[in-house]
C-alpha cells in the first residue's frame, strides 16, 4: 500500500507507523522512569508523560455504572438467561442493532432545521463485538479489489494504514485546506476523484475529525455531499468522535438534488463508529455498529461479520447504552471545550515568551486532541525536517510522547497530542496534567532557542538516531 500527501506518492504508509511504533518501543526501555527533563519554568520531571494515547478520561456514567454492576450480578446469578428469546441472534442481536439505531445514530435524524436527515432503522444496522475498527476493516474490505485506490483525505486515525495494509490497495490523500482550519478542500478532493476515475474502489472519512476537529457550515457539508454523490462511489465515515464534538451534523444525513431526483447520501455510504469514546465503554461492554441505506453492501458487511455476540456481553453492551443520559455527553463535551480552551492559552503563552507562533493549532473545532505544526524557523534551527522527527525530539527532548501528523496522511510538520488526558500510564490518565505538558515543551523549545540541536539532544541521551 502506497500513500502521499495531495499525490499518489510512493511512501509504505503502514511501514511508516511500524517504523514510529518501534521507535517508541526502543526509547521506551532506554528513557527510564527517573529520566530527567527541565520544564520551561526550570522544574524537573521525571519519566515519560504520554500525550499519545487515545483514552478520554472519564469514568463511564454513574447510572450505567450501577447498571453494569447489576447486570454482571446477572451473569453470575445466571438471573439473566431465564427470560431469554429462543430466537436470539449471536451474530447480529436485534436489541443491540435497535439501541445502536436510536443511540449511536440517532444524530442523523433532522440534525439541522434545513437538513431533513434520516431516521435509521434496526435493519440498517450491522454490529459487531468489541471493536468499531474491526468492522471498518470489514466495511473496506468489502470495496477493495486488487490495485485500487482509497480516497482518504488527509488528517485520518494514526493506525489507519495499518489496518488496510492487508489489501492490495493504495491510498491517496488529497490535502486539506491551505492555512490551519484544516476542512475537507472540496478541490483536492474532486481532482483525486477524477484522478483516478474507475480505479477509486471508495473515499473514507474521519468526521468529525481525528487528530482534527474543524467546523464546517451547511454550505460547505452540502458542497462536500454534492461531489461524493456525483463521484458515484462508495463512501466510508469514521464517525467515533461524534459524542465528544456539538454541533456535528454526520454527513450521511445529507440530501443533494440531481437530474435524476434527490440522492441520498446515506443510500451511498456507510457510517462507522462504537461506544468506546462517547460512552467510554470498556472491554466486553464495547460494540461496534455500522450503518446505510445500501443494503447490498450492508448484507456484504453482515456476512463477513462471523464473530458471534455472547449473551453475556450483549447484557453488558445494553446496561452501557440504555442507561447512558444525554446530561452525561453534554457535562463531557463542556470539559472538553475547557480543557481544549486552556491548551490554546498555554500556546498563546508560549507564544508571548519566546515571540512569534511557535506551536499553531490546526483546526477549528475542540477535540480530546489538539494537533499543532512547529515554528519552520525554530524546527530549521533543530535540524527536524519531518514530523516522524519532530515525534521523536518531543519524546527524547521533552519525554512526551506524542503522534506525528505523517502518520495521519498529512506531510505538516507537526504532532497530535491529547490534551484532554495526559499520562504517565494506563490508568492515571488526569486533565491536570495539562502544565506539566506545555512546561515540558517549554524546556524543550528554550533549549533549541539556545542553539540545542535535535541531534545534539540525541547523543546527549545516548540515542542513536532515528532512521524515518
Amino acid at each position: 500500500m502506497t500513500t502521499g500527501p495531495g499525490h499518489d506518492g510512493r511512501v509504505d504508509a503502514a511501514a511508516v507507523i511500524l517504523r514510529s511504533e518501534q521507535r517508541k518501543k526502543e526509547l521506551r526501555c532506554r528513557l527510564s522512569e527517573t529520566m530527567p527533563y527541565i520544564g520551561g519554568t526550570g522544574r524537573r520531571y521525571r519519566g515519560v508523560l504520554d500525550a499519545y494515547h487515545g483514552e478520554t478520561g472519564f469514568d463511564i456514567d454513574p447510572a450505567a455504572a450501577r447498571a453494569l454492576r447489576r447486570a454482571w450480578d446477572d451473569l453470575t446469578s445466571d438471573r439473566s438467561r431465564r427470560h431469554e428469546l429462543p430466537d436470539y441472534d449471536k451474530r447480529q442481536p436485534l436489541e443491540l442493532r435497535e439501541l445502536a439505531a436510536a443511540k449511536l445514530f440517532d444524530r442523523l435524524a433532522g440534525p439541522a432545521e434545513s437538513v431533513r436527515g434520516v431516521r435509521v432503522r434496526p435493519d440498517e444496522v450491522v454490529v459487531c463485538p468489541y471493536s468499531s475498527m474491526l468492522l471498518l476493516e470489514e466495511v473496506i474490505a468489502t470495496v477493495v479489489r486488487p490495485g485500487g485506490v482509497i480516497v482518504c483525505p488527509e488528517g485520518f486515525y494514526k493506525n489507519f494504514a495499518t489496518h488496510v495494509a492487508k489489501f492490495d490497495v493504495r491510498v491517496v490523500v488529497p490535502e486539506a485546506t491551505p492555512g490551519d482550519e484544516f476542512r475537507i478542500d472540496p478541490d483536492a478532493l474532486t481532482r483525486a476523484l477524477d484522478r483516478h476515475g474507475d480505479a477509486v474502489c471508495a473515499v473514507l472519512l474521519t468526521l468529525p475529525g481525528n487528530p482534527v476537529v474543524s467546523s464546517y457550515s451547511l454550505a460547505e457539508s452540502a458542497e462536500l455531499a454534492r461531489i461524493l454523490v456525483a463521484a458515484r462511489v462508495p463512501v466510508v465515515c469514521d464517525m467515533a468522535f461524534d459524542r465528544l464534538v456539538p454541533g456535528h451534523i454526520p454527513l450521511a444525513a445529507f440530501e443533494v438534488p440531481t437530474a435524476g431526483g434527490p440522492v441520498r447520501l446515506y443510500d451511498r455510504m456507510v457510517t462507522v463508529t462504537g461506544n468506546s469514546k462517547g460512552y467510554n465503554a470498556f472491554g466486553p461492554c464495547k460494540l461496534g455498529a455500522a450503518c446505510s441505506g445500501d443494503s447490498e453492501w450492508l448484507a456484504r458487511v453482515r456476512a463477513r461479520l462471523t464473530i458471534a455476540f455472547q449473551r453475556e456481553s450483549t447484557h453488558l453492551v445494553r446496561a452501557v447504552l440504555e442507561h447512558t443520559p444525554e446530561a452525561y455527553f453534554e457535562h463531557n463535551r463542556k470539559l472538553v471545550r475547557e480543557q481544549f480552551d486552556t491548551a490554546l492559552e498555554r500556546i498563546a503563552a508560549l507564544d508571548a515568551e519566546f515571540g512569534g507562533n511557535i506551536l499553531r493549532p490546526l483546526g477549528s473545532g475542540a477535540s480530546m486532541f489538539l494537533s499543532v505544526v512547529a515554528d519552520p524557523g525554530l524546527l530549521s534551527a533543530a535540524g527536524v525536517r519531518t514530523s516522524a522527527e519532530l515525534e521523536d525530539l518531543l519524546l527524547v527532548g521533552a519525554g512526551v510522547d506524542s503522534v506525528a501528523l505523517g502518520r495521519t496522511g498529512s506531510a505538516r510538520l507537526g504532532v497530535r497530542l491529547n490534551v484532554l488526558a495526559p499520562r504517565r500510564g494506563p490508568g492515571t490518565e488526569s486533565r491536570e496534567l495539562i502544565d506539566e505538558l506545555f512546561d515540558r515543551l517549554a524546556g524543550l523549545i528554550g533549549e533549541i532557542r539556545g542553539g540545542r540541536t535535535y541531534h545534539e539532544i540525541l547523543r546527549r541521551r545516548g540515542i542513536a538516531e532515528f532512521v524515518s
